[in-house]
C-alpha cells in the first residue's frame, strides 16, 4: 500500500459517484474510505465500493445509513479494525474451558474509553456474541484520550468469574486477567496492541475481500445502546 491519496473536494454531492468511478479501475476491486460528507453522496459511492470503511468523527448518522447497504456491499469501521486485539484477546479467554463454562453467568460489562463509539462497538460485539439480554448492564464511561488505543479498560463481570483487559500505559500492550473465588489467575497474558497507524489499518482491510458478519452484528447493537 503507497501513502499517495486524491482529495475530491468542491464538487456538489450528485457529482461524487461519477469522480469516483472515473479513478476506478474495473479490473480491480475499489475501496472506499469515508470521512464523512453528505449521506446523499454515500449511498452513490457505496454503490461503486466492493468494500465500504467508515471513518467518521461522530458516526451514528453514517451507521444508520450503513445499515441500508449492509446486503450490497462488504461495510466496516476503522473503529472496529482498531478493536481487532482487543477482541480478539477476549475471544482468546473464551477457549479457556473455565472461562467458557462460566460464560452463562456474565452480567455486567463497564468500559472505559477514549473513544465512546469504539466503545459501543465492543460492547454491541459482546451483546451479540453472548446473546445477551437487555437486563444485563452495560456501562460505558469517557476517558481521556491520548491517542494511542480506542479503549482503556474493559471490566466483565459474572457469577464466577470477572475478566479485566487493561491497555498498557504506554499504550503499545494489553494485558488480560482473571479472577475468581480462589483469587487472581497468576497466568496474565500480555500482547502487543500492533501498529495503529492509518496505513495499518487500512492495509489490513483491504486483506479483507469478504463481508464481516460479526461487525455487522455489533453494529446493529451498538445502535441499540445509543437508542
Amino acid at each position: 500500500m503507497t501513502e499517495h491519496s486524491i482529495a475530491i473536494s468542491g464538487l456538489a454531492p450528485r457529482y461524487i459517484d461519477n469522480a469516483v468511478a472515473s479513478l476506478r479501475l474495473s479490473s480491480l476491486p475499489a475501496l472506499v474510505w469515508w470521512r464523512g460528507g453528505s449521506l446523499e453522496a454515500l449511498d452513490d459511492v457505496a454503490g461503486l465500493a466492493d468494500r465500504l470503511v467508515l471513518d467518521t468523527e461522530s458516526p451514528d448518522e453514517t451507521w444508520a445509513r450503513a445499515e441500508t447497504f449492509l446486503e450490497k456491499t462488504a461495510v466496516t469501521d476503522l473503529r472496529w479494525t482498531r478493536l481487532t486485539r482487543w477482541r480478539a484477546l477476549l475471544a482468546h479467554l473464551f477457549d479457556l474451558p473455565r472461562v467458557r463454562e462460566a460464560a452463562a453467568g456474565f452480567r455486567r460489562l463497564s468500559i472505559d474509553a477514549a473513544d465512546v463509539p469504539a466503545a459501543r462497538l465492543f460492547a454491541g460485539w459482546l451483546r451479540a456474541s453472548l446473546r445477551w439480554p437487555d437486563s444485563n448492564q452495560i456501562l460505558i464511561r469517557q476517558a481521556s484520550s491520548d491517542g494511542k488505543s480506542p479503549l482503556e479498560r474493559v471490566h466483565l463481570e459474572g457469577e464466577r468469574l470477572t475478566i479485566t483487559l487493561q491497555a498498557s500505559s504506554s499504550g503499545t500492550c494489553l494485558q488480560a486477567s482473571i479472577t475468581s473465588e480462589d483469587g487472581v489467575d497468576p497466568r496474565a497474558r500480555v500482547v502487543p496492541l500492533g501498529d495503529g497507524a492509518l496505513t495499518a489499518l487500512i492495509g489490513e482491510e483491504l486483506g479483507i475481500r469478504t463481508r464481516d458478519l460479526a461487525f455487522e452484528r455489533a453494529l446493529r447493537a451498538a445502535r441499540e445502546l445509543a437508542a
